[in-house]
Parts: C-alpha cells; structure tokens; sequence
C-alpha cells in the first residue's frame, strides 16, 4: 500500500492518508477484506507520528470504509459505493444553492459570494492545519496564563477546557481532546487528566504554573495589619492564590475574596485598603478606584522548564 505524503501543501497528514486509502479502494487497488498495515507500522513507514495514521484510520472506520477487528487488525469493509458519493454531493449542492440564495437576500452578488466563500475556506483550511494543543485547568485565569505562552506562535490552535468540563461533560471534552495533538495542564490535575484521556495515546505536558516576580514584590511590602481584599473570575482562583502565598513564605497576608459584580464589587472594594485581582479583572477594579487605592494584579506564569519542554513538543510535531 503506497502512500504519499506531502509535508508543503497545507493538508493535515491524517486527511492525506485518509484520502488515499479510500482512493485505492475507489480504484479497486484495495478490496473487500484486505488488511490494512497495523498503525504502528505504517507511521514508521511514512515517518509521522502514530496519531495522525490512527485519527485517519478512526475516521475511516466511522464512515464504514474499514473495520477493526479486536486481536485480528484492521480491514477494509467493502467498495465505497459511487451512489453515496453521488448523494453527499447532492447534499453539498443544495447547502451551496440555499446559500447563495441567502447572499443575493442580502445583497451580495455571485462575485461577492464567491470572492468570501474563497477566503472563508483558506480560513478554516489555514485552521486545520495548525497543530491543536489543549490546555486543562481548574479556573479561568490560570487557563489563560497556560494559554498565553504560545498565543504568538504559528500554526498553533489552543484548546482551552476547564477541569469541571471533564466531570461535567465528558463525552464532549473526549471529542474535543481527540483533535488534539498535546494535551497540557498542571501537575496538581495531572493525574486525573491521564485517567480521562487513557487509550487516546495523546502526549501530556504537565505545567507549572508560579506568581510572577513582579507580583512577589509587590505583595511583600504590603505591611501587616492592612484590609486585603481580592476580586477574581472563580473561587478556585481564590485558593489557588492562598496556597501559592503560603507556599512563597508570605502567611502574613490574609485576605477575603468576591467574584461579584456591581453594587456588591463596589461596597467590596469600599471595605478593603488594599485591592488584588485577578489578571482579568484588574482594569476593572482601576477603574472603579479611579486611583484612590493600590491594586496589584496577581499574574501566574508557566515555568521555563516547562515552557522549554512544550515548545520541544511542538517543534517535533511540525518536523513530522
């Protein structure tokens, strides 16, 4: 079975194999019960990784092209009927016409249509293309500061799920993790991130997260005694900076928390000398003060070591 992929073209390599296994059975170079090289071997043989060949091969299997056979290996299931593609095309035609009917509704002529389907579909193949990591942890603002490490590199999507997305909806979030490539989070979720993505072969990145310098400093020469009050997006964010105060040595500094809005902020901020927030809220809680306060915002940073690590991982992956 001879497959080629082309690294420059723009086109997930599991969509290029994809496509030209179902072109042999097409062509009739594959038939009915022939098996197919184990995923293991034909990665090997392409030089890609494991995932990209099981993802194509998954989704072969959902549209009833192949079959796995539990012990046994993988096998095409019959010839893919020319009357179904037929139909999908059908299908494919009606939604182009619907649309383009919408369009003149609205007032775009054909070349309008055409001009923004084109640059919507470099869009999204530009999208497909990007290597997809996802990113795990328990509060919003963390999320965002795991997240924010590779914002600005390229051909990167981030994934951003939150811990009780996994309790809450799993058979949603195991969708959305197959998509991915790296699966990142932090060590204190570690564990039960690699009980919930078990059998999906996926790399896991454990990050830690840390209070950044300028945070640190601030923090410690705010003097004993003062009303500290923070103001952030979840509770769990609230405990997270607790313990991370405990952990750098500053017990001296005990604080209430809200997540409020409003009326409720506003008498919030009133009862405390001193405001922290979280990175989100911090221009918020300026503004209300309008100066009259301190406000520190208390950034969380990924550690190098685990930022070096990430950025290994994707550099392997654009090298496949």
């Amino acid at each position: 079975m001879e497959i080629q992929i082309d690294r420059k073209n723009g086109i997930p390599i599991y969509i290029q194999i994809k496509k030209q296994i179902k072109r042999m059975i097409e062509k009739g170079i594959l038939s009915k019960g022939d098996r197919l090289p184990p995923e293991r071997e034909l990665a090997g043989k392409l030089g890609v990784s494991r995932n990209r060949v099981s993802t194509a091969y998954k989704e072969l299997e959902a549209e009833k092209i192949i079959i796995s056979r539990q012990g046994k290996g993988t096998f095409v299931a019959g010839k893919i009927s020319g009357v179904r593609e037929a139909s999908r095309k059908d299908k494919l035609l009606k939604i182009i016409d619907l649309a383009m009917e919408e369009a003149a509704g609205l007032g775009f002529s054909l070349d309008d249509f055409l001009t923004i389907a084109y640059v919507r579909a470099k869009e999204k193949e530009e999208m497909l293309s990007k290597i997809k990591v996802a990113f795990i942890e328990c509060n919003k603002e963390q999320l965002s500061a795991l997240i924010k490490e590779i914002e600005l590199e390229q051909n990167v999507a981030s994934i951003p799920v939150l811990i009780g997305e996994l309790r809450n909806d799993p058979a949603r979030v195991k969708r959305v993790l197959s998509r991915a490539e790296i699966i990142v989070t932090t060590p204190f979720h570690l564990e039960e991130v690699e009980e919930f993505i078990a059998g999906m072969e996926k790399q896991i990145i454990d990050m830690t997260l840390e209070p950044g310098m300028d945070t640190i400093i601030e923090l410690a020469r705010i003097k004993t005694g003062k009303k500290l009050g923070l103001v952030c997006q979840s509770d769990s964010f609230a405990t997270e900076v607790k313990g991370s105060l405990k952990k750098i040595g500053l017990n001296n500094l005990d604080f209430k928390y809200t997540t409020k809005e409003g009326d409720e902020l506003e008498r919030f901020l009133a009862a405390n000398e001193i405001l922290i927030t979280s990175p989100h809220r911090f221009q918020e809680v300026k503004d209300l003060l309008e100066g009259e306060k301190q406000v520190i915002c208390f950034n969380y940073s990924p550690d190098r070591g685990s930022v070096n690590m990430l950025k290994m991982a994707l550099f392997d992956l654009k090298g496949d």
